[in-house]
């Protein structure tokens, strides 16, 4: 008599794989290009910072990073020596705006946020900081970005009261239409217009547009 057969079921087990998330691509420098002459490269982002050189134009300068905000680029000259320029006064064949933040040293912040009624955020929007009056009052700009915040980055020995204040709104602002009009249909501006702060501001300043 044959014996009987045997069940052979199998049962398949499976593992999962942690499939690994791919490595972010690692920035290569590359060269930009003053657009004009007498560009200021200065030891940190901002215009209370004194120039190291005058570059004249089309000096070819290696593209490191950009403080947040994104209006000042970090750069390295041909001599390796390197400062920081406004954004604006460069020229490359890559994008400016992808390059990494860099965290500037030796400075302190004047941070702000520009909202609509609607809690979005508002761009293009120029804002001054100045310490008394007069042409010769020190100053400082920095306008907002893609989020909505400015940047003002300030020496360490800036002290005492400043005053804060809208100054103008960019054509390429969220709040304009591509041939620069108010989509309102009428010009409006922040509220508070300004605020006097002291150094060194320890929380960020808050604007809506109305």
């Amino acid at each position: 008599m044959a014996p009987p057969a045997l069940s052979t079921t199998a049962t398949v087990i499976l593992t999962p794989i942690n499939t690994p998330s791919p490595s972010p691509t690692p920035y290569t420098p590359f060269y930009a290009t003053a657009m004009v002459d007498n560009l200021r490269l200065r030891p940190n982002p901002g215009y209370l910072f004194p120039a190291l050189r005058m570059l004249q134009q089309n000096t070819s300068l290696l593209v490191l990073g950009q403080a947040p905000g994104s209006e000042w680029i970090i750069v390295q000259m041909p001599s390796n020596e390197s400062g920081w320029v406004f954004a604006k006064l460069l020229v490359s064949d890559h994008p400016l705006d992808l390059i990494p933040f860099i965290q500037p040293e030796d400075v302190q912040l004047v941070k702000g946020h520009v909202v609509d009624a609607n809690n979005h955020a508002v761009t293009g929007v120029q804002f001054a900081i100045t310490q008394g009056q007069g042409t010769d009052a020190p100053r400082n700009d920095a306008m907002t970005d893609a989020n909505g915040d400015f940047y003002a980055f300030m020496p360490l020995t800036a002290s005492g009261e400043w005053y804060v204040s809208y100054v103008t709104i960019a054509c390429t602002s969220n709040l304009m239409d591509a041939n620069c009009n108010w989509k309102s249909g009428a010009a409006t501006q922040p509220e508070p217009a300004g605020i006097f702060i002291t150094l060194p501001q320890e929380e960020p300043l808050e604007f809506t547009w109305k």
